[in-house]
């Protein structure tokens, strides 16, 4: 899970910072941003180091973290309709 976790944030934020470049200049830091304390928060709380809840229940809030933060981003990258 640990892997998982870290290629993840990786990946998102690769995806933030050099795919979202131009077409959403500073909200790919917002982005990256999730994806970097995803991958730091993640990591500790599988290692036990949270003990809030169990390792796997952290892993599945941190994953739909990462997944609600591209799919905000993909969001912010269609155009808005405008309605007359």
């Amino acid at each position: 899970m640990h892997l998982i976790v870290i290629v993840s944030g990786i990946l998102l934020g690769a995806w933030a910072l050099i795919g979202l470049r131009s077409r959403l200049p500073r909200g790919r830091f917002a982005v990256f941003g999730v994806a970097s304390a995803g991958a730091l928060f993640g990591c500790a709380a599988l290692a036990g180091e949270v003990g809030i809840m169990p390792p796997a229940a952290w892993f599945a809030i941190v994953m739909v973290a990462m997944l609600g933060a591209t799919a905000i981003a993909l969001g912010a990258l269609r155009p808005a309709s405008h309605h007359v």
